[in-house]
């Protein structure tokens, strides 16, 4: 075992990137990798206090042997080993000082050599190692991302024209180091639509696939959560999939492949659960709809007696006309007309033209655009239960059916 050692490395603070490490180590550990996360910024201790509660019962549990723990700001200012935690099965952490304690940013060769000779060992040990290096280009990230350190450079940066800057200007500083051909810059809290629209692009100009944050990926990063699901997969999970295909490549397609298709029950889940409400919903609709046309009829056949009582009064009246009762005819006449207009006509009228036929059109044409709707989504759902749990994860809307019909 020979582990590839990836430096996460950023232009300026606030681009997520100790999160990010964070998730990478969680979702390969997933995949069954021994995965190594190295806190390396000695300013913030970012990564050492996303895993506090785990830290501080290793220090307990090595303070109770009568000694002091070792991070790594001890190993390399003291020369000892360092301390590792476990967070999981096959994730591990080495903390940048389990005093919590801000070390010195500067370093010299000696702590490069220091590092180098710490990392030997461990890379027996791991399929890959994480180090997080101090946002920007002070001498402990710049050791971090020397290429005698780590074998790839991972910048993480916002989509806005001053990370763009920061991340040309970390280049241009550090150029022997960041070289096109172990450098790569990773987009994050990108809004989803532009993740999808321009994923493919980057990755020919040596970036990785893009990290959309949504409403939920925040609330999970404020509740002190990871926001990826492995379980049952989300669209932060689904994007963190397709950015280590493209920085782990070959060495890890098996391990998905193999993730893929366990879960494909689970991944089909879904889909099978939205196709039997959208047909529950048909029926409702359909229901609906029918209750409309019957309503219709029955305005329609209203008027339609109105006009038969009319005329059936008229014709009776003349008969009584035939037989002398002429004198009486506009009395009666008079009355029948009244009372067709009063009780048949006029409320006729009123509901054909006036709020309740307003309304029933209303409804006739809302249901049937609710139908269109469920058709196409019907037609949509077929497709994807057709397709492998492969594809369906590469095309990120498993879990938006629902809310997408009703947002249009």
């Amino acid at each position: 075992m020979q582990a590839k050692i990836i430096c996460i490395a950023s232009a300026k603070g606030g681009s997520g990137k100790t999160s990010l490490i964070a998730t990478f180590g969680s979702f390969l550990s997933k995949l069954k990798k021994k995965i190594l996360l190295i806190d390396s910024d000695f300013a913030t201790n970012g990564l050492t206090l996303l895993f506090l509660k785990e830290v501080r019962v290793k220090a307990e549990l090595i303070h109770s042997t009568a000694r002091a723990p070792a991070g790594l700001y001890e190993g390399l200012t003291n020369s000892s080993d360092c301390d590792v935690v476990e967070l999981s099965e096959h994730l591990h952490l080495i903390p940048a000082t389990y005093g919590l304690l801000a070390g010195a940013s500067s370093a010299d060769d000696s702590t490069r050599s220091r590092l180098h000779a710490l990392l030997q060992p461990l890379r027996e040990m791991y399929d890959y190692i994480l180090i997080d290096a101090q946002a920007g280009a002070d001498d402990m990230a710049q050791i971090a991302m020397s290429r005698n350190i780590s074998d790839e450079v991972v910048i993480v940066s916002e989509y806005d024209p001053m990370s763009a800057a920061g991340v040309e200007r970390l280049k241009a500083l550090l150029r022997e180091d960041l070289t096109y051909d172990r450098t790569w810059v990773l987009l994050n809290k990108i809004l989803p639509e532009f993740a999808k629209s321009f994923a493919d692009f980057l990755e020919v100009a040596k970036y990785l696939n893009p990290i959309p944050w949504d409403a939920e990926v925040v609330r999970a990063y404020a509740r002190r959560r990871l926001a990826i699901d492995t379980d049952t997969g989300n669209e932060h999970t689904l994007s963190v999939l397709q950015t280590l295909k493209g920085l782990c490549g070959d060495s890890i397609q098996k391990e998905l492949a193999s993730w893929v298709q366990s879960r494909a029950a689970v991944i089909r889940q879904p889909l099978e659960q939205q196709y039997l409400d959208a047909e529950k919903e048909m029926a409702f609709l359909l229901s609906r709809r029918s209750k409309i046309e019957r309503k219709k009829r029955i305005l329609d056949l209203t008027l339609i007696a109105g006009l038969i009582v009319g005329m059936t009064s008229l014709v009776y009246f003349s008969k009584f006309y035939v037989k002398g009762l002429g004198d009486y005819l506009p009395y009666l006449s008079a009355f029948v007309v009244i009372a067709y207009v009063l009780f048949i006509a006029f409320p006729m009228v009123l509901r054909l033209f006036g709020v309740e036929g307003i309304q029933v059109q209303l409804d006739e044409a809302r249901y049937d655009r609710q139908l269109e709707l469920l058709k196409d989504k019907l037609k949509r759902l077929e497709l994807l239960r057709t397709l492998d749990p492969e594809t369906l994860l590469q095309r990120g809307d498993l879990r938006g059916g629902d809310a997408k019909v009703r947002q249009r």
